[in-house]
């Protein structure tokens, strides 16, 4: 959560309207931005981690126009070329990799202005931007440099810049140990050799991202002329950010200008302000609202929440970051009609029951516990090491994460029994036999799903001994089959993570279903694993 602060005054010659103290206090709030102070001229309101657009004061304007039907025009960003040109090197490509940029022209900074814009710089580095890391926001003064420009990474000790407020040049490291904004943020590029910046046509460093801007292009009052950079780790943070920042200035009679950036001779300009387009099923939004109401209506509604509604089709604002589903159209909509106006009803009076598919999982793993196994359960998340490399496969046909936190979580897995030999790995000194189980689920890609990827059921079962051999875990199979009433059988294959002539296939209701196996010497010493394995796999749905 975040808390925005505006002077009264401002925020009502933005909206184009005096505020009551019954808007201020109960219908603004209704939006999704709770009061939290008023002092004099001053408000404060909590802006929720879906609405970032909502933390510049002249996105929150625009927002409650929208809502108390003050404006009933689009919001439509129009931009021009700026001919300002950003070259983009490969070097900090493994640094820090997304950069978008703009042009600001003709704006006139008043007090309010500047301080709105510094909170909104604030307030999406802590939020949207993670302190930082995935996105922080430079802007400068484009009067004081010449372009083009240049985004690349050096060496730290290399490059010398007066940084802002300070007086003497400082190197890139020692900006990191001296500067309280080196300081607070040289987290964001530890383990970093190299360190990004952004300098001109003559060298001259704009910025040092997102570490600190130079003093040399320091926006003052008197700046009518802006260059907009912003970096970081995710591409679509990057261009919400961007989006959010020029808009907000064009609320202020700026005028939005792109900037080409050059990519290893790929051109593109930035920003692109276009809305996006959802298709919205009516049937479903009545469905999950509960009230009758028509597509007219829904359109009206869909206004006050800043879209625009066409032929069945929602337009997305490009400053909205959080709109990925219908779904969250239909919660904007119970917004925009009001949750105070929604007539309680009583729950449907009936006795809940068992799913069949949770009867179907609590028989199998009830039966996996009466054959004397352990239940162990583990993160659907892995990397390509663990689901590939070490098992002597190729990697193939797998759900990869974006943006992961950790090289342990770059996939989603597939198999599980490579989740159970890490389990025997990190167990080494426990007492054996060790029997294990995992009934959980793989994630596959699926070109037909909403997702585009289908989670599936997946049984595993592991043996590991001193001594231990195919027939232990045959007989462990036959009666799970015996007891979940499947006839099936087995038959002779070849794979890689398995021993020869000790390999078979699981087969039931016509089709290949799973595997039963030794595991390959060879995989057991990549996962440090001494005494032999034995598993199976079924796929359940």
């Amino acid at each position: 959560m975040a808390v925005i602060e505006m002077a009264k005054n401002d925020l009502e010659t933005l909206v184009g309207k005096k505020l009551s103290d019954v808007d201020i206090k109960e219908r603004i709030p209704m939006i999704g931005a709770p009061l939290e102070g008023i002092t004099n001229n001053t408000l404060q309101y909590e802006v929720f981690p879906n609405r970032p657009d909502m933390l510049s004061v002249e996105g929150f304007a625009r927002a409650i126009k929208d809502f108390l039907d003050l404006e009933k025009k689009s919001h439509i960003y129009k931009t021009s070329d700026s001919g300002v040109t950003l070259f983009i090197d490969n070097s900090v490509k493994k640094v820090r990799p997304y950069i978008a940029c703009a042009v600001i022209k003709n704006i006139t900074f008043t007090g309010d202005a500047i301080k709105s814009l510094m909170q909104t710089q604030e307030k999406i580095h802590q939020t949207l931007g993670r302190k930082r890391k995935k996105v922080a926001i430079g802007i400068h003064n484009i009067e004081a440099v010449e372009q083009p420009f240049y985004y690349k990474a050096v060496e730290p000790e290399k490059i010398r810049f007066i940084p802002l407020d300070m007086k003497r040049k400082l190197n890139l490291k020692e900006i990191l140990r001296e500067h309280p904004k080196g300081i607070k943020y040289a987290n964001t590029l530890e383990g970093k050799t190299t360190y990004p910046i952004i300098i001109d046509k003559n060298e001259n460093v704009l910025s040092f991202p997102p570490i600190i801007n130079g003093e040399l292009t320091r926006v003052r009052n008197d700046t009518h002329n802006l260059f907009i950079d912003v970096t970081g780790t995710d591409e679509k943070a990057v261009n919400t950010a961007l989006n959010i920042i020029v808009t907000s200035l064009a609320d202020r009679e700026g005028k939005i200008e792109t900037v080409t950036l050059v990519d290893n001779e790929k051109k593109k300009k930035t920003p692109v302000l276009e809305y996006k387009k959802i298709k919205l099923d009516i049937s479903y939004a009545k469905k999950l609202l509960g009230i009758p109401i028509d597509e007219k209506r829904i359109k009206t509604l869909l206004q006050r929440m800043g879209y625009l509604y066409e032929n069945g089709q929602v337009k997305i604002p490009p400053y909205r970051a959080d709109i990925m589903h219908q779904m969250d159209i239909v919660e904007d909509i119970a917004i925009a009609y009001g949750y105070e106006n929604f007539k309680p009803k009583k729950p449907v009076n009936e006795r809940g029951k068992e799913l069949k598919e949770q009867q179907r999982k609590e028989k199998i793993r009830n039966s996996m516990i009466e054959l004397g196994f352990q239940e162990v359960v583990n993160l659907v998340l892995t990397n390509e090491d663990n689901e590939f490399k070490k098992m002597g496969l190729k990697p193939k046909d797998y759900v990869k994460t974006k943006n992961p936190l950790t090289t342990e979580c770059t996939i989603c897995r597939k198999k599980l029994i490579p989740s159970l030999l890490n389990v025997f790995s990190q167990n080494k000194h426990r007492r054996y036999p060790q029997k294990i189980f995992e009934l959980g689920y793989g994630v596959y890609l699926d070109k037909n799903s909403e997702t585009g990827t289908r989670d599936k059921l997946v049984l595993a079962a592991a043996i590991s001994d001193d001594v231990i051999n195919y027939g232990d875990l045959l007989l462990v199979l036959e009666n799970l089959m015996k007891k979940l009433d499947i006839d099936y059988k087995l038959e002779k294959t070849d794979h890689p993570s398995f021993l020869k002539e000790r390999c078979n296939k699981i087969i039931f209701q016509g089709k290949e279903k799973g595997i039963i196996a030794v595991i390959n010497p060879d995989v057991l010493k990549k996962f440090s694993i001494e005494k032999p394995v034995v598993a199976f796999e079924i796929l359940w749905s």
